[in-house]
């Protein structure tokens, strides 16, 4: 009357303990991975963060502070800002993140080309 395990134990009585761990790990991983894509991949946020670069104007300055909009609609701060209300300026930050990683007054678009040479009487000059 001693005890005797029973043969046919389950369905993991035969299987060794390394198989056992390999399972569990891919039952994990693959749990991981389904809520990673119902969530929408937030895990790519944090790992690889995107860098914007943008124009932008200067909306409000207080003292050293001052204020910009970008396209992301989030309200951000040039802390030390030697610009102006008014300024235009190119602004690098992160995507969905709060701090920029530089700033620099925009430079004027180079489009004083042939059509304002041309509005000075570029059709030849003005003797004939």
């Amino acid at each position: 009357m001693g005890y005797e395990p029973d043969d046919g134990g389950g369905m993991f009585a035969k299987t060794s303990g390394k198989r056992l761990a390999i399972l569990f790990g891919l039952a994990f991983f693959g749990a991981f991975m389904v809520i990673q894509m119902v969530q929408g991949f937030p895990l790519k946020d944090l790992l690889f963060r995107e860098t914007l670069t943008e124009e932008t104007v200067i909306m409000l300055k207080q003292g050293s502070v001052c204020s910009i909009e970008l396209s992301d609609k989030h309200p951000r701060q040039i802390d030390n800002c030697p610009y102006e209300i008014g300024d235009h300026v190119t602004v690098t930050y992160t995507k969905n993140g709060y701090a920029i990683q530089s700033h620099r007054l925009a430079t004027a678009a180079a489009t004083t080309t042939a059509d304002d040479n041309d509005s000075d009487g570029g059709s030849g000059g003005g003797s004939h």
